[in-house]
């Protein structure tokens, strides 16, 4: 037997079974072949075979008993190995949206220094070619001057009108850059006013944040960062954990700024804050009309997981 030591479990078992079917049949060529078995004798083979068939049933029956235990084992390992990859890869999808949230913040503010620098090299190429046309005017009274020495009379009346033409183009100069300056300090004050906000939400002081958000909002109604403030005025409300705030905060947005790059976010953190109140049946059709209108969108990919992990379970 020692043959059949490593062997698999259903050679090992089939081995003895082989070797006794084998001197079964040695035993019936015998008495066969020698002529003389008597029904006593044929009894005997009979229940020798009953016994061999009993035997190799029982042998059967516990073969497979092990290769259903073996498959059990195996298929409660891949389940494991299945849930742990399931964890990593949460964990992963989690870092990167981490990731994303701390390279949107530096983006807004690359692009906030980026623009404050564009609106002071504008400002300046104003005030330089402001001075251009003083010196300009300058330039052709001194002409004018030096023509009048030919005439007297036509110099004085040239030298009035050199006066009254200076006058006239310094005032038309000095109104034109007055209204360049308002609107390049209602810029700038615009601008400065929202960055204010949006660092105090970077720290986290949520509360502050949004009274500057919402303070933006009335000073400057619809203006170019109406949507951002209005999103982030839902996140702080999200991220206190006041649902029902943040969805009337992400609707405001979908209503006012239905153009908005903020709008699958606003979308999908209003389908979220539904599932966190337990409203389910208005968070899938929420996530739903966003996987609708935003089919390639980062957002539309992670409302789809969302919708079928809460899925309700079909009864079987």
């Amino acid at each position: 037997m020692t043959v059949f030591k490593n062997a698999p479990v259903n050679t090992r078992v089939a081995a003895p079974v082989y070797g006794l079917c084998s001197l079964l049949l040695v035993l019936c060529s015998l008495f066969f072949l020698v002529g003389c078995a008597t029904s006593q004798d044929i009894g005997k083979v009979q229940w020798q075979v009953n016994e061999l068939q009993s035997e190799v049933k029982n042998i059967r029956q516990k073969t497979h008993g092990l290769d259903y235990k073996q498959e059990q084992k195996a298929l409660e390992e891949e389940q494991k190995a299945t849930s742990k990859s399931v964890s990593d890869l949460m964990l992963e999808v989690q870092s990167l949206k981490t990731d994303v949230q701390i390279l949107t913040g530096r983006f807004e503010e690359a692009r906030y220094f980026s623009e404050k620098n564009i609106k002071e090299l504008t400002e300046s190429k104003d005030e330089f070619i402001a001075q251009i046309k003083e010196l300009e005017i300058i330039v052709n009274s001194l002409k004018e001057k030096l023509d009048t020495k030919k005439n007297a009379k036509t110099t004085d009346k040239k030298q009035v009108e050199g006066v009254k033409k200076t006058k006239e183009v310094k005032k038309t100069g000095s109104a034109q850059k007055t209204e360049e300056q308002k609107k390049a300090a209602y810029a700038k004050d615009l601008k400065d006013t929202y960055m204010d906000a949006y660092e105090a939400y970077k720290s986290n002081d949520l509360k502050e944040a949004r009274e500057k958000f919402q303070n933006l909002l009335k000073k400057y109604p619809e203006n170019e960062y109406s949507d951002n403030a209005r999103f982030w005025i839902g996140e702080t409300y999200y991220k206190e954990k006041s649902y029902e705030d943040a969805i009337l905060a992400y609707d405001e947005l979908l209503k006012k700024n239905p153009k908005s790059d903020k709008v699958p976010g606003s979308y999908l953190k209003q389908g979220l804050a539904f599932y966190e109140i337990n409203r389910n049946g208005v968070a899938r059709t929420i996530l739903e009309e966003l996987i609708e209108k935003f089919p390639n969108s980062k957002q539309a990919q992670i409302a789809k997981r969302k919708n079928a992990q809460s899925a309700p379970s079909k009864k079987k």
